[in-house]
């Protein structure tokens, strides 16, 4: 087992008992006792803590692996051939660092000589990360970002990064201009498979609508996430609209949206209060705050709606969107509030 301790296989700087007992080929427990201690002896390992496995004679439950120290002299060599574009006057004077970066910046360095051609191609980022290391989640390792940083190769491998998609349903393919987005998966599919019905293009309550975007809750707020969304694949720009929940968390969500920009679908809130007049409201079921901003949200309708959503909110009570049923969303294509 010695080779197991030179060639550096086991990473972490620890080994416990256990571990060494199952790389062990000792026949008995006395011949293992005599193999610890002739790693001991060796300098291989070194016991750590008082813990020991309760057995006579009693081994450590845990060792500190002796790492040999390596020819620096070499190490300088193996510098000085990276080459200017990998910074060897900085790992000249950071040893320690080089031999953390080593095996990372080999494959690197290598492919940037061997395969600079590849370079020169944009790829997604998992796609840069397999064609470099064989490892397609490599670029989100602490040790990996720090090495790029380092050598100044974080902005030079020509990778694109790759949002995460929405569910989304175009009337038009690439020429739908006015695309809904909706807080709740529940009313995004039913709007679509009364889309998906419907022979002709729909108005919902009286607003043309050609596109359905799933917002899952807080994550078109993300930044950037309209903006990656949008760039591609449509022949004009479109037009956006938002509706979700009436409690705090739905309006911090259009209020961060808005920014894009975004307009309220005042429509389908103002059937949501229509709704909620003809039954008993529930209570929050979760603490919420009212967002910074929240006046921006309610200049969107008229002073008496507005007071109307402010006093439910205040009084804890919410409106979610899945009020308005399927066979209310129904009732309301092609028709208008």
């Amino acid at each position: 087992m010695d080779d197991f301790f030179e060639t550096g296989e086991k990473k972490s700087a620890t080994i416990t008992l256990e571990e060494l007992s199952q790389r062990s080929n000792a026949p008995d427990y006395a011949a293992f006792v005599s193999e610890i201690s002739a790693y001991i002896e060796k300098g291989l390992i070194r016991p750590m803590g008082k813990e020991t496995n309760g057995m006579h004679p009693p081994l450590r439950s845990r060792y500190r692996i002796i790492r040999a120290k390596q020819d620096m002299a070499d190490v300088k060599d193996e510098i000085m051939r990276l080459g200017p574009e990998f910074n060897p006057s900085g790992y000249l004077s950071h040893l320690e660092l080089y031999i953390k970066h080593r095996q990372l910046l080999q494959r690197l360095s290598d492919y940037a000589r061997d395969k600079s051609a590849q370079l020169e191609q944009s790829m997604s980022k998992n796609e840069r990360a397999y064609d470099i290391w064989g490892n397609e989640k490599q670029l989100e390792e602490a040790v990996c970002k720090s090495m790029l940083r380092f050598t100044g190769w974080d902005t030079r491998l020509n990778y694109y990064d790759t949002p995460e998609p929405f569910f989304d349903y175009l009337c038009h393919g690439p020429k739908s201009e006015d695309i809904l987005i909706l807080e709740n998966k529940d009313i995004w599919y039913s709007l679509r498979k009364l889309f998906m019905e419907s022979k002709t293009d729909s108005l919902l309550y009286g607003r043309k609508v050609d596109g359905l975007l799933y917002g899952e809750g807080k994550k078109i707020a993300r930044v950037g996430a309209l903006e990656e969304y949008s760039k591609d694949g449509f022949a004009a720009y479109p037009s956006f609209y938002y509706w979700g929940d009436l409690d705090y968390e739905g309006i911090a969500i259009y209020l961060a949206v808005s920014e894009f920009p975004v307009k309220l679908f005042l429509p389908g809130y103002m059937a949501m209060l229509e709704l909620g007049r003809a039954q008993t409201l529930s209570q929050r079921k979760t603490a919420q705050v009212s967002p910074p901003g929240i006046d921006r949200f309610l200049e969107c309708f008229d002073s008496m709606s507005a007071s109307e959503i402010r006093a439910l909110l205040e009084a804890g009570k919410y409106i979610p969107q899945e009020i308005c049923s399927y066979p209310r969303l129904k009732a309301a294509m092609n028709t208008t509030l």
